[in-house]
């Protein structure tokens, strides 16, 4: 397996600074957006959602999930929130 710390990254000029797996636009709140979705199973994610990434970029985008786990949530909650916003929006249109 990768280091987390060489496999999750952040730059200002990718994705607002939110955390990424190196070498890609895909951040580490896609991954486990799409882990809660296909009920933890990794495997599925990758041949499903994402499978440009490797085993090893998803486990540790995981493993820095758990180590920071309340910044990736609060990026979550506000994605959901963005996204009744704007079907709000649409609804009221």
């Amino acid at each position: 397996m990768i280091s987390v710390s060489q496999a999750i990254v952040r730059d200002p000029e990718r994705c607002g600074g939110k955390p990424t797996v190196a070498g890609t636009r895909t951040g580490v709140h896609h991954v486990i957006s799409y882990l809660n979705l296909y009920g933890g199973d990794l495997e599925r994610v990758h041949a499903e959602a994402l499978e440009h990434l490797s085993m090893d970029q998803l486990q540790a985008a995981v493993a820095w999930y758990h180590d920071h786990r309340d910044e990736i949530d609060a990026i979550l909650r506000e994605r959901a929130e963005e996204y009744e916003r704007g079907v709000s929006e649409a609804v009221a249109a």
